[in-house]
């Protein structure tokens, strides 16, 4: 379904001037606030935008509760897998320019890829699981990256023989750059035969990667001229401006451990430029993000990327036969659970709905959806104009947030 050009930009007005019912407006800000002080999250922003106007836009709890300072609306969060969509309209930018195609095997950029192997599990006469290494039935392309069919996993299923290789080689360690940890990726297997099942894993960071290779600059530069610049997205980045860090959310205390349920440095610029999970950002920037999209990519008279190429992005990628393994379902998909199940696909960059029904979510046919780890989520949905932005530090309420956020917003909309 084509996504309506238009050129306006984010106004802020009251919920009734574009059809949502105002007297419930405050409702999801209540039910925040009362979590807030049950203490099952530190605090919150919420936006909502219909029509191009900013209907809501609200602080909740605190930015940091142990420190007992207040959320603001320009408060900064690590929107963690957030990032993807970004960088995957990086590379369809490459793709009109002529520079990459998604057909293209990901080893014409990176050649360290070439003769990657995949691993397959198998069992001995002991009954132990030994790996074995077999050849790509064909390579990995660009179009596997971005949807997430690459092979590549995140490691995080303890029991599987390369998801233990992940681990012992460290391949998430965020000491490394992003040169070095993809070229170590490169000499681990392949969870998978390319193209033939969806698994979350590391594409994305891949795809940051080749980006640098082509554009012979690092992630960040690429990022800050193609998109935060024309977009005005001025408090996105990798790591954290120094002179912001007043404004930084942190998650609050787990009380298993003792520790935030966050331990991440506040570091100026991370060594690993994540395009993958790495950028940090504001409700009012990602807003931006999302309404260049419902646009049909462009916003304050910049051009970010083709109505076409933006079609093709919303699209569903996955093939008719896409596997999707029980861990995709029930260990990292309790989080992101797997497309085939509700009546979704995955674009290039994050999910797509393709029916009205089987999702249990309020939406529309045609809503593009995605969520960060560490408690942060979005959803744009082009028939109904809307933009909804939930950013929070509290990775394991996310799934309970999102289904907030969409329950009670869609149950707003009068017209």
């Amino acid at each position: 379904m084509p996504i309506p050009r238009q050129e306006q930009t984010l106004t802020y007005a009251l919920p009734e001037e574009v059809g949502i019912f105002s007297e419930k407006a405050n409702l999801l800000v209540n039910e925040l606030k009362l979590r807030v002080t049950q203490g099952e999250l530190p605090g919150a922003v919420l936006m909502v935008v219909r029509n191009h106007k900013v209907v809501i836009h609200e602080p909740i709890g605190f930015r940091d509760r142990i420190e007992q300072s207040d959320m603001q609306k320009d408060s900064i969060f690590r929107i963690a897998s957030m990032t993807k969509p970004i960088v995957s309209i990086c590379a369809l930018q490459l793709m009109e320019q002529g520079k990459l195609s998604l057909e293209d095997p990901v080893s014409k950029f990176l050649p360290e890829f070439a003769n990657i192997q995949v691993g397959v599990e198998t069992t001995n006469l002991s009954g132990e699981k030994e790996l074995s290494l077999v050849s790509p039935n064909k390579k990995m392309t660009i179009q596997d990256l971005m949807r997430h069919t690459s092979g590549l996993t995140y490691g995080w299923v303890k029991t599987a023989l390369v998801d233990q290789l992940y681990e012992s080689n460290q391949i998430r360690s965020l000491d490394q750059t992003l040169e070095e940890q993809v070229k170590k990726l490169a000499t681990l297997p392949l969870k998978y035969q390319p193209g033939t099942t969806w698994e979350y894993g590391l594409s994305t960071d891949v795809l940051g990667r080749v980006l640098e290779v082509i554009a012979g600059e690092p992630l960040d530069h690429i990022l800050q001229r193609n998109i935060f610049d024309p977009l005005q997205m001025i408090d996105t980045q990798f790591g954290f401006d120094p002179q912001k860090l007043h404004r930084v959310a942190e998650s609050q205390i787990n009380p298993e451990t003792g520790k935030r349920f966050l331990n991440l440095a506040t570091g100026v610029k991370p060594k690993n430029l994540s395009g993958g999970g790495g950028l940090t950002s504001t409700a009012m920037d990602y807003a931006k993000f999302c309404q260049m999209i419902l646009n049909g990519g462009e916003l304050y008279g910049k051009k970010i990327i083709s109505r076409k190429s933006l079609e093709l992005m919303v699209s569903n990628h996955l093939p008719d036969q896409t596997h999707f393994p029980a861990s995709t379902l029930y260990d990292w998909g309790t989080a992101m659970p797997s497309p085939s199940h509700f009546g979704t696909g995955f674009g290039l960059g994050f999910q797509v709905r393709l029916e009205a029904g089987r999702n249990p979510l309020p939406g529309s046919v045609g809503d593009l959806t995605w969520m960060g780890i560490w408690g942060t989520s979005f959803v744009i949905d082009p028939k109904e104009k809307l933009i909804l932005i939930l950013l929070t530090q509290q990775p394991n309420k996310l799934i309970e947030h999102h289904r907030l956020l969409r329950q009670m917003i869609y149950s707003l909309l009068e017209n």
